[in-house]
């Protein structure tokens, strides 16, 4: 009876521990000591149905030395831009700080754009 006592003491501790580093990990995340870009905010889908498409909008943080391909920063997400993205400028360039609507997919941990349309220029 002692040794079960002492089981579920131990596994009481563990699970005490891994709930600490839990809250401390988000309270971390909430207060912006994590400033780093995460590489998306999407999860994939279940099954094995199409690739779901995922949208959002945002500002350009940050692109790539030298031209469209590669990654691109947008507010804080990694967005990986590839020749095959479908990039529309009607309304304003790509250029750091202005607004975009972005399309896309997960393919493993990346979140790959499809289609890229520049809404405002970010300049008043």
């Amino acid at each position: 009876m002692n040794r079960k006592n002492s089981n579920i003491r131990t596994a009481f501790f563990v699970l005490a521990a891994v709930l600490a580093v839990s809250a401390w990990i988000v309270q971390a995340e909430e207060s912006g000591q994590n400033e780093q870009a995460r590489p998306h905010f999407f999860q994939p889908g279940q099954g094995y149905e199409q690739e779901p498409e995922y949208k959002f909008s945002g500002v350009i943080r940050k692109l790539p030395a030298s031209g469209m391909a590669g990654v691109w920063v947008i507010d804080d997400r990694l967005i990986l831009v590839t020749s095959m993205t479908n990039i529309t400028e009607e309304k304003a360039k790509v250029a750091v700080g202005a607004t975009i609507d972005v399309r896309g997919v997960l393919q493993r941990t990346d979140f790959v754009a499809t289609k890229i349309e520049v809404t405002g220029s970010g300049k008043k």
